[in-house]
């Protein structure tokens, strides 16, 4: 049986699933998308796996995946009467859809075991690499903040080690901020199951 997840974050719905199935015993609880034109064109089967898994997250949801469409960037798109917001991760063991309420929500998932360790220049500014060293899987987690935040604002070409920030507040709690035409602040709320590192972003009001 697959295992599902589902957590409430504010007004949100992050749902999980974990990956243990082959393709052939996922279809056996999602047999209804086979046919769908937009799984047929998908090969690998990996991807396979995770188109699958999410449409059944959405069903569980009480979303229909019609109601999904993507922006000419990719970003996915949901028109519901209670979501404004969507947005879907995958790691090679796990799928998730965030659901919210807001104007603009991200998600990003990874495994701990991942090294950033080569490409930490390219994504963090030196003052983010000194508070990443203070944290256990540091430079995971601010990884998967920074992806959430990219899919979150929905803004192309934006520089992670510059236009992506990563701060610690005066309560301790960390926050990213995307700075575009406009600064976005958002909420981070982080889960760990299993060696994946989960990362919900929420739009800050005010």
């Amino acid at each position: 049986m697959p295992l599902f997840q589902q957590y409430h974050i504010e007004n949100g719905i992050l749902l999980l699933w974990e990956m243990t199935e082959s393709k052939e015993e996922i279809l056996m609880f999602a047999g209804e998308f086979e046919r769908d034109p937009n799984f047929k064109q998908i090969t690998h089967p990996q991807r396979q796996r995770e188109w699958l898994c999410v449409r059944k997250l959405l069903q569980s949801a009480a979303c229909h995946h019609h109601q999904i469409s993507y922006t000419e960037n990719g970003k996915p798109v949901i028109n519901h009467p209670t979501f404004k917001s969507i947005s879907i991760s995958h790691s090679s063991k796990m799928a998730g859809v965030f659901l919210h309420p807001g104007e603009m929500a991200g998600l990003d998932i990874e495994s701990a075991e991942r090294n950033f360790a080569k490409v930490e220049r390219k994504y963090l500014s030196a003052a983010e690499s000194e508070l990443a060293a203070q944290i256990p899987d540091g430079l995971a987690w601010f990884w998967c903040i920074k992806e959430a935040a990219y899919k979150a604002a929905g803004i192309p070409g934006l520089i992670f080690n510059k236009q992506i920030e990563i701060e610690k507040g005066i309560d301790g709690t960390l926050q990213a901020i995307v700075m575009g035409n406009h600064t976005l602040r958002f909420k981070i709320h982080q889960k760990k199951i299993d060696g994946q590192l989960i990362v919900c972003l929420s739009l800050q009001s005010g």
